[in-house]
């Protein structure tokens, strides 16, 4: 080869390699400022302007009975902003004295610390925080399960009979179970199952509705478990169902009032009650659980859709507008689903209404 050519081959080369070069360099530049305009635009659309309630309060002093959902809702149009304007971020307690002020980043509420001092008492209070919601509203719903995961179902342990050969089981009776899990309170949740719960828009189960039977307690343990029911709400039968109680399940935690992660929408899809309509403080089973990012103390607003109408003008079929009526917030949050407490509602929530991220 002359080199003249092998020259040119060399420069030819080393310019397209420059090229190459800087596509790369060019697509890794664009890929860079694309993260970086989808993580601003997301962060603008997370941020939503703090609203006060008109005629909001100057200063507000915590009561006992309040909770802090009903503290916010003084001072807030969104109530579940609180986390936004809490300065101190602590526990609330009653006789503790709420000022609200203009902050650079909008409004602010702080609490005023009132001490009252005697020079010959001294006063050691022992009242208790102010919780995100009264916990009596929950508690009968912590007490056994409400709505099962099927893989849960292989867990549970199973009554056999009675221990005098009775069908039927109430109160004191004794009776043997087995494929008992261990408990670590030595107590059992005893339940039947009901029906499954299926998501209206997927198809998908959810989970299997229980019916709470009642409580046991294990009495020995031995070719076979003997257990005694302490309360009974039902009579209990061969083939019913046994779950360890976990307390710890049981407690309510300090809830901080948020929005999701993430833009979601599900449905009310199971009840508590017998009831075909929900107000506020009942609980609710939300078709959104921890794969939706969904977390315990996250608020979503309730949403009625439109209803078909025919137009008396001109006889078409027409969808009316869709309108806020409530929020629920998730008390608790398994894989598929949560239980949630509707927290405000304007009129009667109903199965299968729609909720979704607050101004979403």
């Amino acid at each position: 080869m002359k080199i003249s050519t092998l020259n040119a081959t060399i420069r030819s080369n080393h310019f397209s390699g420059n090229v190459r070069f800087g596509q790369r360099v060019w697509r890794a530049v664009v890929s860079v400022i694309s993260v970086f305009v989808l993580f601003s635009t997301a962060c603008a659309e997370s941020r939503i302007s703090v609203d006060l309630t008109e005629g909001f309060p100057r200063s507000y002093t915590v009561r006992e009975g309040d909770t802090l959902w009903d503290i916010a809702s003084q001072f807030l149009r969104r109530p579940w902003q609180w986390v936004e304007v809490w300065q101190e971020g602590d526990a609330l307690y009653p006789g503790d004295v709420l000022i609200i002020s203009a902050g650079k980043n909008g409004p602010r509420i702080k609490v005023l610390k009132v001490e009252k001092r005697s020079p010959r008492v001294r006063v050691i209070t022992t009242a208790q925080p102010v919780p995100t919601i009264a916990p009596d509203t929950v508690r009968p719903f912590l007490e056994g399960p409400m709505i099962m995961d099927p893989a849960e179902l292989g867990q549970a342990g199973q009554v056999v009979a009675g221990i005098r050969g009775n069908v039927m089981l109430g109160k004191h009776d004794r009776f043997f179970a087995a494929g008992l899990p261990t408990s670590a309170t030595g107590l059992y949740r005893v339940f039947r199952m009901a029906e499954s719960v299926i998501d209206p828009d997927t198809g998908e189960t959810l989970g299997r509705q229980t019916i709470d039977l009642g409580t046991a307690r294990l009495v020995s343990e031995g070719l076979m478990t003997t257990l005694e029911l302490v309360t009974s709400h039902r009579e209990v039968s061969r083939g019913d169902l046994l779950v360890a109680t976990n307390a710890e399940q049981n407690k309510l935690s300090h809830f901080t009032l948020r929005r999701p992660i993430q833009d979601v929408t599900g449905r009310i899809v199971s009840p508590t009650t017998s009831l075909g309509e929900f107000s506020r403080l009942d609980t609710v089973m939300l078709s959104l659980g921890k794969r939706d990012r969904l977390r315990e103390g996250d608020v979503l607003e309730i949403w009625r859709p439109g209803q078909l109408v025919t137009d008396p003008t001109t006889g078409k079929l027409v969808t009316t507008p869709g309108e806020p009526i409530g929020y629920v917030m998730a008390y608790r949050v398994y894989d598929k689903f949560s239980h949630g407490l509707i927290l405000e509602c304007r009129q009667p929530a109903q199965i299968y209404d729609y909720v979704r991220r607050p101004d979403a």
